[in-house]
C-alpha cells in the first residue's frame, strides 16, 4: 500500500514538473498571464475596499477583519485552482473519450487526471490573496500573534484549498453521468469563494449551515479567522472548532474520493 502511494506521488511530481517546465518555456507569456490574472482578481479586492469607503463596518466586522477573511479564502482557492486544473477540466476528458485510455494504463486514473494540468497562471490569485492578508495586517495592528494563531490560520488556508479541491472532484465525478457540470461546480467554487470572502454571519441560517455542515468551506477560512480575531462564530459554535478545520477538510476529501471511486466503477466506455 505504502509502496503504491509513494509510486503515485513520485509520478505526480514528475507530471507537475513537466507541466511547469513546459509553461516556463514561454516566460514572458507566463508573466503576462499571471499579471493579468492578478489584475482581474485584484479588482474584487479593490471593490471590497471601495465598499468600506462608504460603510465603515459590515455588521460588526471592520475592513481589516474582512480583508483578512478575503485573503485567506482567495489564497486557498488560488492553490486549489492551480493544483486542481486537471480535475476542473475533466469534462473535456470524458467528452473526447480520453478517460478510456487512462484506465488501461498501469497507473491510477486519479493521479493521471490531477497531474494532467497545473496552471502557474493561478499564481495571480495566490499573490492577490497574500496581498490582501498583508493589507489586513496593516489595518489590524492590534493583533498579538501567537504560534497557535499562526498555525490555525495556516491550517485554514490549507484546509480551504483541500475543500475546494474536493468540490472540484465531486463535480468531475458527476461527469460520469452528465458532462454538463461546469456551472454547478462554479457555483460552489467561484461562488463559494466570493461568498466566504465576507463574514458568514451576514447570511441567513440555512446558508450558514450549508457552508458549515454540507460543503464545509467556512471551516477553512471563516472559522480560523474568527479564532485569530477572537470573534464568536455563527450559530453559537465554540471558537475552538477552528482547530478541527484539517480534520473536517480530510473527512470531506474522503467523501469526495469515495464518490470518485463509485463513479469510476460505474463508468461505461464511450466506445471511441
Amino acid at each position: 500500500m505504502n509502496r503504491a502511494l509513494f509510486s503515485d506521488l513520485a509520478l505526480y511530481r514528475r507530471l507537475i514538473v513537466l507541466q511547469m517546465r513546459a509553461q516556463l518555456q514561454y516566460r514572458a507569456n507566463l508573466l503576462i498571464d499571471i499579471a493579468t490574472y492578478l489584475a482581474v482578481t485584484g479588482l474584487e479586492f479593490v471593490a471590497l475596499l471601495i465598499l468600506f469607503g462608504s460603510f465603515p463596518r459590515l455588521g460588526d466586522w471592520t475592513v481589516g477583519q474582512v480583508a483578512l477573511l478575503y485573503g485567506v479564502s482567495s489564497f486557498g482557492f488560488g492553490l486549489a485552482e492551480m493544483i486542481g486544473a486537471g480535475i476542473d477540466g475533466f469534462n473535456q476528458t470524458i467528452l473526447r473519450g480520453e478517460f478510456d485510455r487512462l484506465l488501461v494504463r498501469p497507473v491510477g486514473a486519479f493521479i493521471q487526471v490531477v497531474g494532467s494540468d497545473f496552471r502557474l497562471r493561478r499564481l495571480g490569485r495566490i499573490t492577490q490573496g497574500i496581498a490582501a492578508i498583508a493589507v489586513s495586517l496593516h489595518l489590524l495592528p492590534g493583533i498579538h500573534w501567537t504560534i497557535a494563531q499562526v498555525l490555525v490560520l495556516s491550517a485554514g488556508i490549507a484546509s480551504t484549498a483541500a475543500i475546494f479541491l474536493s468540490v472540484l472532484l465531486l463535480g468531475a465525478t458527476i461527469c460520469f453521468w452528465t458532462v454538463e457540470t461546469t456551472e454547478l461546480t462554479n457555483i460552489l467554487t467561484y461562488g463559494g469563494c466570493y461568498m466566504l470572502s465576507y463574514p458568514l454571519s451576514i447570511y441567513g441560517r440555512p446558508l450558514q449551515r450549508f457552508f458549515l455542515f454540507v460543503v464545509p468551506l467556512a471551516f477553512g477560512g471563516y472559522a480560523p479567522v474568527c479564532y485569530v480575531l477572537g470573534r464568536p462564530l455563527a450559530l453559537g459554535l465554540p471558537g475552538q472548532i477552528a482547530l478541527a478545520a484539517p480534520a473536517v477538510a480530510a473527512l470531506f476529501a474522503l467523501v469526495s474520493a469515495a464518490f470518485w471511486r463509485l463513479g469510476v466503477r460505474h463508468y461505461q466506455s464511450t466506445g471511441s
